[in-house]
């Protein structure tokens, strides 16, 4: 359960998931990402031997954790999390681009941006959430796998469309211990 009544999480039906990638093209229109800086992400892991082979597509980003492992590794303080939303933070005027936070990270959220020697993450589109929109990424998931919303919401399956009122489970395989840094994201059931 979230320490923060108001921690805005993710919800990944991956039964949906089809890896057409338009969550990780949303985002990179929506900041005008550089090469090589990802925010969110859609992983492929083929899983099993022929004949039984099976294909499995997540989209990751931050999970924005009630207990950022990535705000603890930071020497510079750069790395906060904003309390109305619980969304965790760089703040680029103090990042030193040690990469701290990215060795820190049982998810490999955040990612090098070259041309700026700082460290870039996603920001669950804070600028979007202060005015009421869903982030870029959820706004342009077509198959409608992807979901934000208050923790709370999505733990009691309360979310705004039958779609996605399904059971949840906090990890999926290869997915880090829950208990590390408690991360604000849930997962439907795999059929």
């Amino acid at each position: 359960m979230a320490k923060n009544p108001n921690q805005i999480g993710w919800y990944f039906n991956e039964n949906n998931c089809i890896a057409c990638r338009a969550c990780e093209a949303g985002c990179k229109q929506e900041f005008d990402l550089p090469v090589g800086v990802r925010r969110r992400r859609v992983i492929i892991r083929e899983e099993g031997k022929y004949p039984n082979v099976n294909a499995r597509y997540i989209s990751a980003a931050c999970n924005h954790c009630a207990e950022p492992a990535c705000m603890k590794a930071c020497p510079s303080g750069a790395i906060t999390k904003e309390p109305k939303f619980g969304v965790v933070l760089i703040d680029q005027d103090k990042c030193i681009g040690c990469k701290r936070c990215a060795a820190a990270c049982p998810y490999g959220a955040p990612t090098f941006d070259e041309k700026k020697k700082k460290m870039d993450k996603c920001t669950l589109c804070i600028h979007r959430l202060k005015v009421g929109l869903p982030p870029a990424c959820v706004r342009t998931c077509m198959g409608y796998a992807l979901w934000s919303g208050k923790l709370t919401d999505i733990e009691e399956n309360k979310t705004p469309d039958e779609l996605f009122r399904r059971p949840i489970k906090d990890r999926l395989p290869d997915f880090a211990d829950p208990k590390l840094t408690m991360p604000s994201v849930r997962f439907s059931e795999k059929k």
